[in-house]
């Protein structure tokens, strides 16, 4: 007697990693201006954020990096003018979650003059490790729904000969995020850090993973 049963697998993590995702805009006339304004952003940031909080230069990544000829509609003409450049750099930086080294971070990146746009992540380290357990749920689900099925047919479970699983796509990423656009401007400055250790908790992450498994019953 061949048994198909789908598994579920489902558990709760705690955050442990921020990823903190930034975005680098400038715009200008030249490609030169553009080019050099954006440059000099960049290394600000590189220089009076990311050295004296610990990191190094590398654990910056860059995403994509672009210096484009922008363009406008014209009403009149209904074509497409010369607009200038814009210089646009993304990047990521990822660390263990430290509320108080994020609150520093957030509150640093608020007084900049041209504070890059910036949004906050909270994701799990050892995404393996996690969907190892999920799936070991899942499996012991799908056991235990065929132990069921064959007990009710007057059999007895011997193995399971197949195991099936859709492509992984859980986002391994907390339903909580965190905008830079918060604390940008003067009046939100004030207590940024101070509200992000004292009230800032990210939801936990709930991840399900399912298991398609035929099982022989004798």
């Amino acid at each position: 007697m061949e048994i198909i049963v789908e598994g579920v697998g489902s558990d709760y993590f705690t955050p442990n990693e921020v990823i903190m995702n930034l975005q680098f805009i400038t715009i200008g006339n030249s490609y030169e201006e553009v080019l050099e304004i954006g440059s000099r952003n960049v290394q600000l940031f590189i220089n009076e954020l990311l050295v004296p909080n610990g990191f190094n230069i590398d654990d910056m990544k860059t995403r994509n990096f672009v210096i484009r000829e922008e363009t406008k509609y014209n009403e009149i003409t209904r074509t497409y003018d010369f607009d200038g450049y814009s210089y646009n750099q993304s990047a990521k930086i990822k660390f263990d979650y430290d509320k108080n080294r994020l609150a520093t971070m957030m509150e640093a990146i608020s007084k900049l003059n041209n504070p890059p746009i910036c949004k906050i992540d909270f994701s799990i380290k050892n995404e393996k490790e996690c969907r190892r357990n999920i799936l070991s749920k899942a499996y012991k689900d799908a056991e235990e729904q065929a132990n069921t099925i064959a007990f009710a047919a007057g059999k007895v479970l011997k193995q399971c000969s197949k195991v099936d699983f859709k492509p992984f796509t859980t986002t391994y990423i907390s339903q909580t995020s965190f905008n830079g656009d918060m604390v940008y401007g003067k009046r939100a400055r004030t207590g940024v850090a101070e509200t992000i250790t004292n009230i800032f908790t990210p939801e936990d992450i709930e991840l399900t993973e399912r298991l398609y498994c035929l099982w022989i019953a004798e």
